[in-house]
């Protein structure tokens, strides 16, 4: 850093001087007639940057010109190092070193040794020339300019959204219309190709956009809300224009803002007195307990919706016997056939659909018989035989079957009366209801009662078991968005607390705390993940990854 007192001199008539210090302080000590020269000289004859006084590699000041060599004491030279007394031209400048104390800190002055002569002075001040001396007229001139803006932007543009005969005529014969000076930014990506095509959204002009031109081309869109006389009376007067604003570019057409939602949602009973929703401000604050779907029978209708703080109502009946604590425990799964097991895991049974944010449907080929699981094994001697996993009927009359051809394979066809095939049938029906029995009543590994529900009919004679009907909820949640890719750093029981369930009734979905442990609302909190609305739901009544309806997983 070079400290420098910087000392103009100037004359008064009597050729005294007098002497005006500044003190300025730079790294370079740049001089000329440039507004950012630390030492500014402000005459025609000084180049923009003329000359710099700066440090050498040996730690002492130079001067030295930028462009052209400098006269310094009487010489021409390029660069020279500062000394006491020194004097240098700049231009019609001379400067004086007066003092050096150190590599840091100087005294210099300069005066104005070569003033302008009184030619060069009248030249100097006749040279800008008034534009009234060129015989133009600064006011026609922007009256002119004021006319032909106004005619492009405005005359134009109004003639042609006034006129569709016009619009017609010119819509192929013009790269662009004179519409598009009145654009207020770039489309979102979806809207792009209606660039050119104002009249599309603006179909009457100088009005906001109606909603009819939006559901022109988004007509299967679901609403808000479900039942159509209540949305109609919620949105009555609202616009889509007004939460989704368009020529932002690729900000898109969506709020994420969560004044979007609490603007109704803040205080909802001013929408419905008779709704059964509690006001939402942030999901930090007074975001309610989660309330999920769960099925209570077979059809897609038959589903009931329970707060998570409804603890006695937060059960469901599948069908199914299902414990984790038991197959995270116990359970073995072979790596190879044949080879290696090891402990069972989650993703084991629950594989990731294509898209990453959900789940794959379970069925029993792939999820419960792999590895030689739940196999369905019935003849002890011939372990390599299987029910299917079907219907009742199906797997009786496997068994009869089975039975019946082995019963013949070994009995000489040839010798056989009617009294022995009677006999042999009867052995063989008798066979497959002892193994039918064990299947349906017995509760051990590989049995249907091991993971079905089964009650005996006594007056159907001929299928006396009924299997109760599977119906698996397929997402507990389908009116929020919660993508499982996105929660990869997790561990599944970090959230699903399944290690000590007996129970397939048990619904181990997190609650509201277990998210607020990492989610914090629209506000940003350090370590933690700020979630507005739209983070978790839709708006337009879209289901998540999942829908509600019955999973198909091939259990039934």
């Amino acid at each position: 850093m070079i400290r420098c007192a910087l000392v103009h001199i100037s004359r008064n008539k009597r050729g005294q001087a007098i002497r005006q210090e500044q003190l300025i302080e730079a790294d370079i000590l740049s001089i000329g007639r440039a507004a950012e020269c630390r030492i500014h000289l402000p005459d025609h004859r000084v180049s923009l940057h003329h000359a710099s006084i700066r440090h050498s590699d040996d730690g002492r000041l130079y001067v030295e010109g930028e462009n052209t060599p400098l006269s310094i004491d009487g010489t021409f030279e390029q660069s020279a190092e500062l000394v006491t007394g020194m004097h240098f031209m700049v231009g019609p400048y001379q400067f004086i070193a007066e003092a050096i104390d150190g590599p840091d800190q100087l005294t210099l002055s300069y005066e104005l040794v070569q003033p302008l002569t009184e030619a060069e002075t009248a030249y100097a001040n006749r040279a800008p020339m008034t534009l009234s001396e060129t015989g133009l007229s600064k006011r026609k001139i922007a009256w002119g300019l004021a006319g032909l803006v106004a005619f492009a932007f405005l005359v134009l543009p109004i003639v042609y959204a006034l006129s569709p005969s016009l619009q017609d005529a010119l819509k192929d014969r013009l790269a662009f219309t004179p519409e598009e000076f009145w654009n207020a930014g770039n489309m979102s990506p979806g809207h792009r190709a209606l660039t050119t095509q104002c009249n599309t959204c603006h179909q009457r002009p100088f009005h906001a956009v109606e909603n009819q031109a939006c559901e022109s081309c988004h007509k299967h869109l679901p609403p808000h809300i479900p039942e159509p006389v209540l949305h109609a009376k919620v949105f009555n007067q609202v616009r889509c224009s007004e939460c989704h604003l368009d020529h932002r570019g690729r900000s898109g057409l969506v709020r994420h803002d969560t004044q979007q939602c609490t603007t109704c949602h803040g205080d909802i009973k001013t929408r419905n007195p008779e709704t059964q929703l509690s006001n939402i401000h942030d999901f930090s604050t007074d975001h309610p307990a989660f309330r999920l779907t769960l099925r209570t029978g077979p059809g897609p209708q038959d589903v009931k919706r329970v707060r998570q703080s409804e603890h006695t109502r937060l059960t469901e009946h599948s069908g199914l016997k299902f414990s984790h604590q038991t197959h995270l425990e116990k359970a073995l799964i072979e790596l190879t056939p044949g080879g290696k097991t090891r402990d069972i895991q989650c993703g084991d049974c629950h594989k990731p659909d294509d898209a990453g944010r959900g789940f794959a449907p379970m069925n029993m080929t792939m999820t419960c018989q792999q590895s030689r699981c739940h196999a369905l094994e019935f003849d002890p001697p011939e372990p390599d035989r299987h029910v299917p996993h079907a219907s009742v009927q199906t797997v009786l009359n496997t068994l009869r079957e089975f039975y019946a051809n082995k019963a013949l394979n070994h009995t000489n066809n040839a010798n056989m009366g009617a009294e022995n095939a009677r006999s042999i049938r009867a052995r063989a029906r008798a066979e497959a209801e002892r193994n039918a029995i064990r299947l349906f009543t017995q509760a051990e590994e590989g049995t249907c009662l091991e993971c079905h529900e089964i009650t005996r009919d006594d007056n159907d004679r001929n299928i006396p078991w009924k299997v109760a009907p599977v119906h698996i909820t397929d997402s507990w949640l389908p009116k929020a968005r919660f993508p499982h890719n996105k929660h990869q750093t997790a561990q599944c029981t970090d959230c699903h607390d399944i290690t000590h369930s007996n129970d397939s009734a048990d619904v181990a979905i997190p609650d509201i705390r277990n998210c607020r442990q990492c989610h914090v609302g629209s506000k940003p909190a350090k370590t933690q993940v700020s979630s507005t609305c739209v983070t978790c739901h839709n708006f337009h009544g879209v289901t998540s990854q999942q829908s509600s309806r019955p999973a198909n997983t091939g259990l039934e």
